[in-house]
């Protein structure tokens, strides 16, 4: 039993910061193709002021989860998929297989391609996640900084951003989540929890101009099921 809460636990908040992930660096794309002079700085009102006019965004994931209780980390890789302004999907492919989907206010969550979905739409803890998840793409700074510290470094070649809960349910397990991308790419996330665990996700193929047909929307969102898409960017 103890094992099964430990997974659970861990796969939640691997995919609360990939969701964060994503929207971010969808804002950081719209924020640099809005800029028409040559300066280099890029601040946080660029990057929210921007995000409600992006488009959809796909990308895929390599993750590595150090953890204390561990000598050598867990390796996954998966898909993730947004659709502005409330339908997130991620799905880990290898090698265990797990979906988190959220379709407004409903919240899925399966273990494994056999399992049945778990409606985790009235967990306390859920309930923040999309409560971070509106605050992050309606651009509110004033919310944003109600929720997180907030840390920006760098200019538009190479930035970081810093987000650190202010309070629970959040705050009482991931102490730390930060965002490394160079230009309109996220290249790099680095979450760190109260317990000293520790997950790099390194992203690639990501697409911040995503445009999904019915019958994907049908099959990511409702479904549960990621798209039979190539080692590459589509």
């Amino acid at each position: 039993m103890a094992r099964a809460h430990f997974s659970w636990k861990s796969r939640m908040r691997s995919a609360i910061a990939c969701a964060l992930g994503a929207i971010l660096s969808s804002s950081a794309l719209c924020a640099q193709a809005q800029l028409h002079d040559a300066s280099r700085s890029l601040t946080l009102e660029q990057l929210l002021r921007s995000m409600a006019t992006s488009a959809g965004v796909s990308a895929q994931f390599e993750e590595r989860k150090e953890l204390a209780l561990l000598s050598a980390p867990l390796e996954s890789r998966g898909r993730l998929y947004f659709e502005p302004p409330d339908r997130f999907a991620r799905f880990t492919t290898g090698p265990a297989v797990t979906a988190l989907v959220i379709d407004g206010e409903r919240v899925h969550f399966r273990e494994s391609s056999d399992a049945e979905a778990l409606d985790l739409s009235g967990n306390p803890m859920t309930r923040a996640f999309v409560e971070n998840f509106i605050a992050l793409w309606s651009g509110d700074r004033e919310r944003l900084e109600r929720l997180y510290d907030v840390t920006l470094a760098g200019d538009r070649a190479r930035w970081e951003l810093s987000l650190a809960p202010r309070a629970g349910p959040l705050d009482r397990f991931i102490e730390r989540i930060t965002l490394r991308g160079r230009e309109a790419a996220l290249t790099q996330m680095i979450v760190r929890e109260t317990d000293g665990d520790r997950t790099v996700t390194e992203f690639a193929a990501m697409r911040l101009d995503r445009a999904f047909s019915a019958d994907e929307r049908q099959q990511i969102f409702a479904r549960g099921v990621p798209l039979d898409e190539p080692a590459e960017a589509r």
